[in-house]
């Protein structure tokens, strides 16, 4: 209980001040599943869960608190932005570079121009600072709304996590080169709806790549005058508080209401449309493959497709050698996509956390790419070919709409 208390102060005196100059990596030793829960409940930003450690991002500020309260930790990485910065500039010019919003959408563009019989791109809804939501359809009938089982694939729902947007892009790329070429590939475009949208939060994405490395949430002004919600604890199925801050400075701040945003609405409105049979949300970092449910532990929410989920994702991390678990079993948070995406419609919903750290080196790309597109074609493969065990019941939500939300701007 004592511990408790200490997270409570220094999470008080860490969200009454402005962030300071500099992020730190830390790992926080000797914890409780019950005191990890509680930092996360008090909206640290907590990037790694282990038995008894927790690896969190933290301002100077922070830090400093940390050290006051007594707790055992360690320094993994004094200054993000420094890290990052010179991993990337000691990159050869030949290594492949991190997808930029405008290089995305320069892709999916020569894409529809180079298959338009297979691919259309679509913008979704808008950011706060007016940036179209993308996404490409890949079917064989692109225009048409057929009767066939659709697979979402989305990345980049935090602004830091660069390399969320690489697996959906070369997913995407290995589908339209392969048609006609590759006798799986082809039958995939033929027999599914397959919808890529890299970019969920192209504003938060380009802050992160032109100014902040290490900013996690969207580009909202809040009331405060502070900026961001965190995308992944805003979707309206179980929003609360749990696992996520009150504060709008938190990094976890999860908005004044469910569906709050912008991003969220677009993906909300965008999935009610397309009825997803299955989807994938691509986040980083610590190679796990989660599913439903993350807002409480499995005691006190029990999903009733545990088992069909437990098995994909296995055969999933076939693949990548990641590690399947119950999204909760990091620590329980409310509001994220997986949660939403089967709770409210049904689909079979993973997040994939990739890698070792949220930014890569750029040479690392094609390894990680290498690693996930098979568990990725293996999920559009499946979708639709499995029947979840019971409905669940949809909760009534208040939500404003994209016109509400446009206007509040």
């Amino acid at each position: 209980m004592k511990r408790i208390t200490l997270f409570s102060a220094i999470f008080l005196i860490c969200w009454a001040s402005d962030l300071f100059a500099f992020e730190s990596l830390i790992r926080v030793e000797g914890l409780s599943k019950n005191a990890i829960c509680t930092m996360a409940n008090e909206g640290f930003d907590i990037a790694r869960v282990g038995s008894d450690f927790a690896e969190i991002v933290l301002d100077e500020k922070q830090l400093q608190n940390i050290k006051k309260a007594g707790l055992k930790y360690t320094v993994l990485i004094p200054d993000l932005d420094a890290y990052v910065a010179k991993r990337l500039s000691a990159q050869k010019t030949a290594v492949q570079p991190y997808f930029t919003y405008d290089t995305m959408t320069s892709a999916f563009k020569a894409w529809v121009t180079k298959y338009p019989k297979i691919c259309r791109m679509e913008s979704i809804g808008k950011s706060f600072e007016k940036r179209d939501i993308w996404a490409l359809k890949i079917s064989d009938n692109p225009e048409k709304n057929e009767k066939e089982p659709a697979a979402l694939i989305m990345g980049a729902h935090h602004s830091r996590e660069w390399i969320s947007v690489e697996v959906p892009m070369v997913s995407a790329k290995a589908l339209l080169e392969g048609y006609g070429n590759d006798e799986r590939l082809t039958r995939l475009v033929n027999e599914r709806e397959i919808w890529i949208v890299p970019m969920v939060n192209p504003d938060g994405v380009t802050y992160s790549q032109t100014k902040e490395k290490f900013w996690r949430k969207n580009r909202r002004k809040n009331a405060d005058g502070s900026f961001g919600v965190d995308p992944n604890r805003n979707y309206g199925y179980h929003w609360g508080a749990t696992g996520s801050s009150d504060y709008p400075s938190a990094d976890t701040y999860h908005g004044t209401g469910p569906f709050s945003e912008l991003e969220t609405c677009a993906i909300r409105d965008f999935a009610r449309r397309e009825l997803f049979s299955a989807d994938i949300s691509f986040h980083s970092y610590s190679e796990l493959i989660l599913y439903p449910f993350s807002y409480a532990y499995p005691s006190e929410a029990p999903n009733p497709d545990q088992e069909l989920c437990a098995k994909f994702a296995g055969e999933m991390a076939a693949f990548n050698k990641y590690t399947p678990e119950v999204s909760s079993d990091l620590y329980p948070s409310m509001g994220d996509t997986d949660d939403f995406m089967y709770g409210e419609l049904k689909s079979l919903s993973f997040t994939f956390e990739l890698a070792t750290t949220f930014i890569p080196p750029q040479a690392d790309i094609q390894k990680i790419n290498d690693q996930n597109l098979p568990a990725v074609l293996h999920l559009i493969e499946k979708a639709g070919t499995y029947g979840l065990v019971s409905p669940i019941g949809d909760q009534q939500i208040p939500e404003l709409s994209v016109t509400d939300l446009i206007a509040a701007v």
